[in-house]
């Protein structure tokens, strides 16, 4: 009885992926949404599209996609732990909403497979579908929307992907990547800066980089199986009109904290003999930065987020700054406090060296609290 159940059951099953089975009229494409203006779309997106005119199936299937309504969806977010998930929408809906509503470009590239290797990938898709299957833990450089289709491709035509001479994906590393999709002077680009730590300085293989979506498409449009290329057509399903260039703003980082640096210069030379100002200063400066760095802190080492670990940013916003500057801020002329300030303003300066070098906005981050606590150090006035 327990063997008819299984057979039953493998007859059940045999059935479903064979209703599930695309003609040979179907294609499997790989379609990219360029870069938009918000920061959640900042690095553009990428879908499988699985197209069968004989069923009238037309199908964009794509991972990365997470619950607003998720319990605890703020902590889950912060910490790393927010469940994402396959999902598909039909082709139509996809193009209608980044074209009308988001004016986003969309590329298309056909893809050269036999009927086995297209099944191959749709029978994946709607296997990672189930409820079962479809969720999983979202990792922003090693496991995303591109990474995951990445590896579906190169298991559907094993070899293709030349990775080894693929030189234009090589030489830069996550950050570097990352940041030629930021905006050059924005609060986001300095923050993102700031919070990651050195796992994102590692430098990233042709293979690695693809966890940008663009990158993918150029690795896509160099792969070949069976001496053929793995691209037979190029398509342009929508072409975005441009965004008009933004100014300077005043209120941007450089602006905003070169101008409080100078503040800082000034009213530390003009007012040393006013030290209850200075200390109201100090105050404020140190909440600001101490705060900043308790974040920082708390990303580093108690989240899933593996690329914000060993941050060495944290070496220039101690987060112990804040109460310590009712101490330390106050009791300069010698003794313990005069020797912590030193200490401090040696690490925060070699810190804010390793940093710029990574990042430049890093090292103009630290200049108002390097000002400060070298003039609290008494340093210059050796």
């Amino acid at each position: 009885m327990k063997y008819l159940y299984v057979l039953f059951l493998s007859c059940l099953m045999s059935s479903t992926w064979a209703q599930n089975s695309l003609s040979s009229q179907s294609r499997v494409s790989l379609v990219t949404i360029a870069p938009g203006t918000e920061l959640y779309s900042y690095f553009g997106h990428t879908l499988i599209r699985v197209y069968d005119p004989a069923t009238g199936l037309d199908r964009a299937y794509s991972y990365g996609t997470f619950d607003f309504q998720t319990e605890n969806f703020y902590l889950k977010f912060l910490k790393g732990t927010l469940p994402y998930s396959l999902s598909y929408n039909n082709m139509s809906d996809v193009l209608n909403y980044y074209s009308q509503y988001e004016n986003r470009t969309l590329r298309e590239q056909v893809l050269a497979l036999s009927d086995a290797q297209r099944n191959q990938i749709f029978q994946a898709l709607e296997k990672n579908y189930l409820p079962e299957n479809r969720y999983y833990q979202y990792k922003f450089f090693y496991d995303n929307c591109a990474t995951r289709i990445r590896d579906i491709f190169a298991q559907a035509a094993p070899g293709a992907y030349p990775w080894d001479k693929m030189t234009r994906l090589e030489g830069l590393s996550y950050r570097d990547w990352m940041n030629r999709y930021l905006p050059t002077t924005a609060w986001v680009t300095f923050g993102m800066n700031m919070a990651l730590g050195l796992p994102s300085d590692v430098k990233a293989n042709a293979s690695q980089s693809c966890y940008l979506p663009d990158n993918l498409e150029i690795a896509t449009a160099q792969a070949s199986f069976n001496n053929q290329k793995l691209v037979e057509a190029s398509l342009t399903l929508f072409e975005s009109q441009p965004n008009p260039m933004t100014g300077f703003d005043p209120f941007g980082p450089l602006p905003v904290l070169l101008t409080l640096s100078l503040v800082l210069v000034f009213l530390s030379l003009r007012f040393s003999h006013k030290k209850g100002l200075l200390f109201g200063l100090d105050i404020a400066l140190f909440l600001i930065y101490g705060l900043f760095g308790m974040l920082i802190f708390f990303l580093a080492t108690a989240t899933d987020h593996e690329v914000m670990s060993y941050n060495v940013s944290c070496l220039i916003l101690w987060p112990i700054h804040f109460p310590l500057v009712f101490w330390f801020a106050r009791n300069t002329t010698g003794g313990f406090w005069l020797k912590y300030v030193r200490v401090a303003f040696l690490v925060a300066f070699i810190a804010s060296l390793i940093t710029g070098y990574l990042f430049y906005g890093l090292f103009i981050i630290a200049l108002p609290i390097l000002i400060r606590l070298f003039f609290l150090s008494r340093f210059y006035s050796k």
